[in-house]
């Protein structure tokens, strides 16, 4: 038989591997591949290649057309990721193997799971890509706390609590936006998910399928469902993992600082992997600097900001999970008592006390010493919004944690002149192989008024630091490659 599709399609002229290699994509076979990926065909542009997708579950598809025309490794990379989600979801329905079989089932299966924009890393850690992933996010985006993480990647098999999850709670799935074309499967109006959406199908033997799952006990991935032991998982990837802001060294410290190392962040120091010159990708997603929130469209952001809050304020929240099952009790309960806030507020027929006590249930969750300041904004929250917009809170469940951040030119221009001086200091260990850009404005991340100039920003920054840019198109690959 041929290779393996993982294989076979990410090199178009690989070299050639012996048969028992075939089989599986190995540890033997993924090095033949490395060094066959570094090698420059003759004639090939010398042009950085900087791949521009809307959807950023199709910035994994750059990547595998990158390693085709051997513009980067096939494994064994470092990414950084500046970006306001941290797209690290897993699917709950598509086989982990389906990673290995067929790329272009891949690529179907994130456009039509409800949180696919968000589950496009984790299948390239799996697949062999990414030993180590930087995640930047702007100070606004608190999904996961910062830090250096070892885990695993690897399959296992849900179970019916995780599954029950899916869709992830706090991953963004694709929101509905009125006018614009299908793009896999949208959320009902309002953005609540339809109840048993994205749910796995059950074999013919009635067993859940083999998913993508990760050992990290950050409450992100355990409310997603694919959190797991790695002694629980096949087939396990090492994955280190940095979450950290925009590291930044001030004009007096910039003159004794080290390479990879920040005097302004509490967790600042950049992977030596960069440092070392190990290969590495750069992605960006345009909502970095500019983070609008698709399920509150009709909602002030000023009236939104108590609600996340109090969700990213819950005690449970507040550290790694040592019990899954305590956990997820904790949050249903503490769901329960949020609901029954915004309903009673809606139906404006309950007694104040009433109210009160609704609103004191959900204290019991939130830390003593923030308490106070958290429900006195979510009263003043209470009694100034909308009913229309106290409805988009409740439809949006706890997707109204998701980064919502408006700007000004100002701010997006002193943005843009920090990931500039960021650049400038990380490429002292090398250039990136490869940059992707996701405009994320079609889903509503990106506010559109910014794009353009989000989008020519970044540009010029590239331009500036890595020279003349091979700029492709996501939507023209297919044309590329006559599939």
């Amino acid at each position: 038989g041929g290779r393996p599709g993982w294989l076979k399609f990410c090199s178009s002229a690989g070299a050639a591997l012996p048969q028992s290699e075939l089989a599986r994509p190995s540890s033997c076979a993924v090095a033949a591949m490395a060094r066959g990926s570094l090698k420059r065909p003759r004639g090939a542009a010398l042009e950085m290649p900087v791949y521009i997708c809307e959807y950023h579950d199709e910035a994994l598809r750059c990547l595998h057309h990158a390693i085709r025309r051997r513009r980067m490794p096939f494994s064994d990379l470092t990414m950084v990721h500046l970006d306001a989600h941290p797209d690290l979801g897993a699917s709950a329905t598509m086989s982990a193997e389906t990673i290995f079989a067929s790329p272009h089932d891949v690529y179907a299966a994130m456009r039509t799971d409800v949180g696919g924009i968000a589950q496009w890393i984790l299948p390239a850690v799996y697949g062999g890509h990414f030993r180590c992933v930087w995640w930047i996010r702007p100070p606004w985006a608190v999904q996961i706390a910062d830090g250096d993480y070892a885990v695993a990647v690897g399959r296992a098999k849900r179970t019916p609590e995780g599954a029950q999850s899916a869709p992830a709670h706090r991953v963004p799935p694709r929101a509905p936006v009125a006018g614009a074309p299908v793009h896999g499967a949208a959320a009902p109006p309002g953005g609540a998910v339809a109840p048993g959406a994205g749910l796995p199908d059950l074999g013919a033997a009635g067993e859940l399928p083999e998913v993508i799952c990760i050992s990290c006990t950050e409450p992100y991935f355990v409310e997603d469902g694919i959190y797991c032991p790695e002694g629980d998982m096949k087939a396990a990837k090492p994955l280190r993992l940095l979450v950290s802001q925009l590291p930044e060294v001030s004009g007096e410290e910039a003159g004794e600082a080290q390479p990879g190392e920040s005097s302004t962040n509490s967790f600042c120091r950049q992977p030596e992997e960069l440092v070392t010159g190990q290969p590495w990708t750069l992605d960006v997603c345009l909502d970095y600097f500019a983070c609008g929130n698709p399920f509150l469209r009709q909602t002030r952001p000023a009236i939104a900001a108590p609600f996340a809050a109090v969700q990213n304020g819950a005690a449970f929240r507040q550290q790694g999970v040592a019990d899954v099952a305590e956990f997820l009790a904790s949050r249903d309960a503490f769901d329960k008592a949020y609901n029954a806030v915004l309903k009673a507020a809606i139906a404006d027929d309950a007694e104040a006390d009433a109210d009160e006590i609704a609103i004191e249930a959900i204290g019991a969750f939130l830390p003593a010493e923030e308490r106070g300041t958290l429900l006195a904004d979510l009263r003043s929250a209470l009694d100034e919004a909308k009913d229309s917009e106290l409805q988009e809170i409740l439809e949006a469940v706890d997707m109204v944690t998701l980064p919502l951040h408006p700007v000004t030119e100002a701010e997006v221009r002193e943005r843009l002149a920090a990931f500039d001086a960021f650049l400038g200091r990380i490429l002292a260990g090398g250039k990136p192989a490869v940059v992707t850009i996701a405009r994320s404005v079609v889903d509503g991340f990106c506010p559109m008024r910014w794009h353009c100039m989000l989008e020519q920003g970044v540009l010029e920054v590239l331009r500036g630091r890595l020279g003349e840019l091979e700029v492709l198109y996501a939507d023209e690959l297919d044309a590329m490659e006559n599939l």
